[in-house]
């Protein structure tokens, strides 16, 4: 099965990228890591294999988007998400995160329609929604990236900004994440 330049899959069938998740594997679960932050790459080729097949009912049967969920995923998160190398990380770096964290929630929306209850899946969304991790602490003048007003309706979003003069730091990223 062939992946489109996006790294979405096309077709019946669907194979989970076991090349991207052994390159992961090797680049995630050492000391000296380093995660791949791109859509095209590894990790965003395996939260959207992930997410397909979910939505298709077949991460838990499929072995290697399951060794994935279950365990490299967890930990790429954690280590882009508590790690104090975040801090030396460019504007380019967490923008990538931002969008690797955008295709986490897509996952867990999928995953979590089926039994059992994912609930590995659902300790690293909560560790993606802590505002006190050190990405969201880097990134806590962010402003939302997206109108949420639009897509929900006035007063209908998830998440907002706080309004408040005194409180400066909006989260926009992190209300992105949770409208997401």
């Amino acid at each position: 099965q062939k992946n489109d330049e996006n790294g979405n899959c096309s077709g019946e069938g669907i194979e989970f990228p076991t090349t991207n998740l052994y390159e992961l594997e090797s680049r995630v679960l050492t000391d000296h890591w380093s995660i791949p932050y791109k859509r095209e790459e590894s990790l965003g080729k395996c939260l959207i294999a992930s997410t397909y097949l979910a939505r298709l009912g077949l991460s838990d049967s499929d072995e290697n988007c399951k060794r994935f969920m279950d365990r490299c995923m967890p930990e790429a998160f954690k280590k882009l998400l508590t790690s104090s190398a975040v801090h030396k990380c460019g504007t380019e770096i967490h923008e990538g995160i931002y969008n690797m964290l955008m295709l986490l929630v897509d996952l867990v929306a999928e995953r979590v329609k089926q039994d059992p209850i994912p609930v590995g899946l659902l300790g690293v969304l909560t560790m993606a929604f802590n505002p006190d991790n050190e990405y969201h602490f880097k990134n806590r003048m962010k402003v939302c990236q997206r109108n949420w007003a639009e897509v929900f309706g006035e007063g209908n979003m998830h998440a907002v900004s706080p309004i408040s003069t005194f409180q400066k730091e909006p989260h926009g990223w992190l209300v992105d994440l949770v409208n997401r």
